[in-house]
């Protein structure tokens, strides 16, 4: 993906995040609940940022573990699913971990997410880094993380991405299944 627009995207993202406020032109939803127009709209710009990011990640992955010999990666809507959540947790406790107080073990968080009859799953976090770039980086340059990454028996990723304020939130979950 063209970097300019990733950032240009990013940007924009997280300037709704901070400066849109949630009073402007009520409308119904479908609950029934008073909203408005724009908290939509950026729900769904968020939503296809939070995307195009977790995308990137995924190319940026696999490009990584070609140069390393192994298949790439497919991506995986459970997996997805789990690291998108536990990024979202890590979010609302404004911190980086594998295992948040009273969160279950990865292994439960990607069964409850559906992902199911695995024989194997991994999992790379990070926090404060603002593009897919800069947290592969990391990862890449980390040997626990890079072993992740570099496991050619992992086939599926899954990965989310969440901002709390202009700080993101990454998590990568790897799986094989029988």
């Amino acid at each position: 993906m063209n970097r300019g627009i990733l950032r240009l995207v990013a940007v924009t993202m997280l300037f709704l995040a901070v400066a849109v406020a949630p009073s402007t032109t009520p409308v119904a939803t479908a609950a029934g609940t008073p909203t408005t127009s724009v908290v939509i709209r950026s729900a769904k710009l968020q939503l296809t940022v939070r995307a195009l990011l977790e995308n990137d990640v995924v190319a940026r992955t696999n490009a990584q573990r070609e140069r390393a010999g192994c298949r790439p990666l497919r991506k995986n809507r459970e997996l997805r699913v789990a690291a998108r959540r536990h990024s979202k947790r890590m979010a609302a406790a404004n911190t980086m971990s594998h295992r948040l107080p009273g969160e279950p073990t990865l292994g439960r968080r990607i069964t409850r997410a559906g992902y199911l009859r695995w024989t194997r799953v991994a999992e790379n976090v990070a926090a404060g880094f603002s593009t897919p770039s800069t947290t592969t980086r990391a990862w890449w340059g980390s040997p626990s993380h890079r072993r992740n990454i570099t496991d050619c028996s992992l086939r599926e990723i899954g990965v989310g991405v969440v901002f709390n304020g202009v700080r993101m939130f990454w998590t990568q979950n790897f799986g094989r299944r029988r």
